[in-house]
């Protein structure tokens, strides 16, 4: 079985650091890669600022069950493989934070862990009324990585949903695109955003334009300060590996 081929232009960042948001109204734009022995972006985590839209148009669909787990914490990372745009030497992020925007399209509890087979069936389907679209959580990239080998990162299969097939499957698919690990800041949002589901929103996308800049005012984070910063610091321990001098 084919995974799904969609669009996603995905760029490594250098990332920022945990703590709460500060209120911008202007992401973060391009940032610098170099490139490694192995051909993979040599990436720098440097501390900035964590900063967060008053609003955004900017949505990412994303498995409703990886959605359900980012929501309570027990997963903070994406893995993505798409195309990468390139200029200059500078990777451009396509959306350094956007709402997440769950979609029950092409997930299968046979692509989960056990433990999360509950969670699934007890959500089949969207809760919202029909051409409505509900918003309840948004997120912050504080960095992106380059995917590990397969076998180090089924080392740490209790931080994410994927079973070993999922995980076989997204490796062996395209191999020629780079995989990539996103780390998110995920946050509640004070209460659900609702707005008219569009026929422009469907088919195999992962980024969505709004029609409408969407408030971020009063979302709290799921993780605190420094239980974030302790999940982000042992991920990045265990997926980045850093050059030997």
């Amino acid at each position: 079985m084919a995974l799904p081929d969609c669009e996603f232009m995905l760029p490594f960042l250098r990332s920022g650091a945990a703590g709460g948001p500060q209120r911008k109204s202007r992401p973060a734009g391009v940032v610098s890669a170099v490139a490694a022995s192995d051909g993979c972006p040599e990436i720098e985590a440097p501390r900035v600022a964590n900063t967060m839209q008053n609003s955004n148009r900017i949505a990412l669909k994303e498995w409703a069950i990886v959605v359900h787990a980012l929501s309570e914490g027990s997963q903070i990372f994406l893995l993505r493989k798409g195309g990468i745009a390139e200029a200059e030497g500078e990777f451009r992020l396509a959306a350094r934070e956007f709402f997440l925007y769950p979609t029950w399209e092409h997930q299968q509890e046979a692509l989960l862990q056990p433990r999360y087979a509950t969670a699934f069936r007890s959500h089949p389907s969207p809760s919202q009324p029909a051409g409505e679209l509900s918003f309840e959580h948004y997120a912050v990239v504080t960095d992106v990585w380059p995917a590990p080998p397969l076998p180090r990162i089924q080392q740490i299969s209790g931080d994410f949903v994927w079973n070993a097939a999922f995980l076989e499957k997204r490796y062996a698919y395209k191999p020629y695109l780079p995989l990539a690990v996103l780390a998110l800041r995920v946050y509640r949002l004070p209460h659900s955003l609702r707005v008219p589901l569009l026929d422009r929103y469907a088919g195999c996308r992962s980024w969505v334009e709004l029609e409408e800049s969407l408030p971020t005012e009063g979302a709290q984070p799921i993780l605190d300060d420094s239980a974030f910063e302790r999940r982000r610091e042992a991920l990045r321990e265990h997926l980045v590996e850093r050059a030997v001098a």
